[in-house]
C-alpha cells in the first residue's frame, strides 16, 4: 500500500539549484529530471540529458543538481507498506534514461491530480505502482522490441492499475487487444512475468486495503468497489491473497493506529 508524502510536478529552480540531503529522506524518491542535471551517487559525479529517471531507496544520500541550466522536475516522495522489489524488478538509485519511451510526465500530473483532490483516494498510490512497472521495463522493451502489441500491452497494464475496480476480465481484455484470449494470456506472461488476471487481482488488493481503512464502508461495499460482485468471492480472495480475511485486516490496522497513536 502506497502513501504519498509530498509531490511536485515540473518544479523549477534556477541555474545554481542543488539538494544535499546525505542521511536521505524517509520514504522513497521518485524524480524524473526534464533539464540537464548532475547526480553524484557515491563517489561518481554523472551528468544527464533531459527526461531521466531515478528511484532512490529509503535512506538513501541524495546529491543532485543543475548543470549549466535552469533545472526542472517532477518527484514523489511516498512510503509503501510492501518491499517495492517485491514485484517490481526495481533498481534503486540508478540512473534511467526514458527518453520518449515513456510519458512519465503524464503520470505525475495524474497522481498529483489524484493526490491533491482525494487524499484518501487508492489511485494514486496505483498509479505510482503501473509508473514505476512501467519504467521498469524500458530495459525489457528494448530487448523484446520483436514481441508482438507490446506498446499495447504496456497500456493496458496501465490501465488495469489505473482502474481496479472496472469489470477486468480476459475475453473484455482480449477484444480490447483484438487478441485471442490464450494469445494474449502468452503475450501479457512474456512481457511481465506475470498474467494480466493476476494484475487485476493485485491492482484490487491494493485499493481494497485502502477502503478497508475507511471505517464507514462496509466489506460489502468494499467489495463492490473493488470491482467484486460477489462480497464472498472478494473475502476469499483477500484471505488468500493477504493471508486474512478482511475483517480480521481492518481490525488490525484499527488496532495498530490505536498503538501508534
Amino acid at each position: 500500500m502506497f502513501e504519498i508524502l509530498r509531490m511536485g510536478c515540473a518544479c523549477k529552480h534556477d541555474s545554481s539549484f542543488v539538494l544535499d540531503v546525505p542521511q536521505g529522506f524517509e520514504g522513497y524518491l521518485a524524480l524524473f529530471v526534464k533539464t540537464p542535471a548532475f547526480f553524484q551517487i557515491g563517489d561518481t559525479v554523472t551528468s544527464v540529458e533531459p527526461d531521466t529517471f531515478i528511484l532512490y531507496d529509503v535512506g538513501a544520500p541524495l546529491c543532485y543538481g543543475a548543470d549549466g541550466t535552469d533545472y526542472i522536475n517532477d518527484w514523489i516522495l511516498f512510503t509503501c507498506t510492501e518491499p517495492l522489489d517485491a514485484e517490481t524488478a526495481v533498481r534503486f538509485n540508478e540512473l534511467i534514461p526514458i527518453g520518449a519511451q515513456i510519458n512519465l510526465s503524464q503520470y505525475f500530473r495524474l497522481i498529483a491530480d489524484c493526490y491533491y483532490r482525494e487524499t484518501h483516494s487508492p489511485t494514486a498510490g496505483l498509479l505510482i505502482r503501473a509508473m514505476l512497472a512501467e519504467v521498469f521495463t524500458v530495459q525489457a522493451e528494448l530487448a523484446a522490441a520483436d514481441l508482438p502489441h507490446y506498446r499495447e500491452l504496456l497500456d493496458l497494464r496501465r490501465k488495469i492499475y489505473a482502474q481496479p475496480g472496472k469489470d477486468w476480465n480476459l475475453k473484455y481484455m482480449a477484444q480490447l487487444l483484438s487478441l485471442s484470449m490464450p494469445y494474449l494470456h502468452a503475450l501479457y506472461k512474456k512481457a511481465f512475468g506475470t498474467t494480466c488476471m493476476a494484475d487485476v487481482i493485485r491492482s484490487r488488493m491494493e485499493q481494497a486495503q485502502q477502503y478497508l481503512r475507511n471505517p464507514g464502508m462496509t466489506i460489502e461495499e468494499t467489495a463492490f468497489a473493488c470491482g467484486y460482485s460477489s462480497s464472498v468471492h472478494f473475502s476469499r480472495q483477500f484471505k488468500q491473497q493477504i493471508g486474512c480475511s478482511p475483517q480480521s485486516w481492518r481490525k488490525k490496522e484499527k488496532i495498530g493506529s490505536i498503538q501508534e497513536s
